[in-house]
């Protein structure tokens, strides 16, 4: 006799420990931004230099497909969530306490957490609720993006608050951590699991050769570089503009916010088109005409052209993900389309903030560095008219 099917609400109930995990998966790495400006007068840092701050968690995010078959062998996917949201604490906390050194160090161990955590809840889902693997999906992306966009709403509050500066505003996400790490080791103490996460170590090697899986790739790489390359900056180039830092922040997360919040419809509705190349190409020139907005524009109009970028860039990310599902033909090489993609797009990625601020060391003008998001959103219309083809890749 079969088993009932699991209700929404009772998959709700059943995504619990993944909507507590997902809490702690943007904050420590979103977090930063607004405080550059502080970490830049307190420490005597170039742009280039704090750039690497989100640099080094973005490249260890290329590297985390590759290392999940090691992971795996630490036990179960539970096991796995557990200590990895441990080691992401611990890694705040030295943030917290430490010095410059640090916080480099911190960002690599915050951006390995971050990327096994990545990985880690897909697995969880399917073992857990495959028949409602969408629903819990876009329920803990939202939290993502919704405590990502409150980090950086309370950062510059925080840091003004009292005499410990920028460390207050890691103090949330510390106690935050714990908690939730607390909370796992209990579950994992009280569970039967035994064996491994499964982690199919095959990589389908055809697929360098295939034009169609490097436009996926540098599709998803323009994008990441968009993002990283941006958000790392934007509290900034507001701050040049006449905003206070307080404001600047406040800014960036409503509109982030916002723009997560209509890009969580966008794989629903995108995936009923034949295909996607008219729609990625002016996605990527709607980015691009925001950023150069930006430029030309000051005062109150900045929010708007903010919002709009958001929404280009939370649109495209989940298109980039579902681009690698409808282009491929089986679950194995979704997989290793993805591994591709991810692998190529944050290694790209990574080298995106360091590129916006190197050019505003050079030029003391954040116009000239703004050129460069510009560039790439022109570069993603043109390489998402070719990835948004509705054909299969064959291997």
């Amino acid at each position: 006799m079969s088993m009932p099917a699991m209700t929404n609400r009772e998959a709700i109930r059943v995504g619990l420990p993944i909507f507590i995990t997902a809490i702690n998966m943007r904050a420590g790495l979103t977090i930063m931004s607004p405080l550059y400006p502080i970490l830049k007068e307190q420490y005597q840092l170039s742009s280039f230099q704090l750039s690497f701050l989100t640099s080094l968690s973005v490249l260890c995010f290329a590297g985390s497909a590759f290392l999940m078959p090691l992971v795996g062998k630490i036990g179960g996917t539970n096991k796995v969530i557990a200590w990895t949201l441990s080691v992401l604490s611990v890694a705040i906390f030295l943030r917290t306490v430490g010095n410059v050194p640090m916080l480099f160090i911190s960002s690599i161990t915050v951006g390995i957490a971050i990327a096994v955590l990545n990985f880690s809840l897909p697995v969880w889902v399917k073992e857990n609720a495959p028949d409602h693997s969408g629903l819990l999906t876009g329920i803990y992306i939202t939290i993502m993006g919704t405590f990502a966009a409150l980090s950086v709403a309370v950062a510059v509050p925080l840091a003004e608050a009292s005499a410990w500066g920028w460390r207050l505003s890691m103090i949330p996400w510390l106690v935050i951590g714990v908690i939730s790490s607390g909370w796992w080791l209990l579950k994992i103490s009280k569970s039967k699991e035994s064996g491994h996460m499964e982690v199919s170590s095959k990589f389908h090697k055809a697929l360098f050769r295939k034009s169609g899986a490097w436009s996926i790739s540098i599709f998803f790489g323009l994008q990441s570089m968009l993002f990283y390359g941006t958000a790392t900056w934007l509290p900034t180039i507001l701050v040049s503009k006449g905003y206070t830092l307080s404001h600047a922040g406040l800014v960036v997360s409503i509109t982030g916010f916002l723009g997560s919040a209509i890009g969580i419809a966008a794989p629903h509705y995108a995936s009923k088109l034949k295909n996607m190349r008219v729609f990625l190409f002016w996605m990527g020139i709607m980015v691009a005409l925001s950023f150069a907005a930006l430029i030309f524009d000051s005062g109150w109009r900045l929010i708007i052209w903010l919002l709009i970028s958001n929404v280009g860039l939370s649109v495209t990310f989940p298109l980039s993900l579902l681009l690698t599902v409808t282009r491929s033909i089986d679950a194995g090489e979704t997989r290793s389309l993805s591994i591709m993609a991810q692998s190529i797009g944050y290694l790209m990625a990574a080298f995106a903030p360091g590129i916006v601020g190197a050019i505003f060391d050079s030029t003391l003008s954040w116009s000239a560095a703004l050129l460069v998001p510009v560039a790439l959103g022109i570069a993603l219309a043109v390489v998402g008219y070719y990835a948004g083809k509705a054909e299969k890749i064959e291997i």
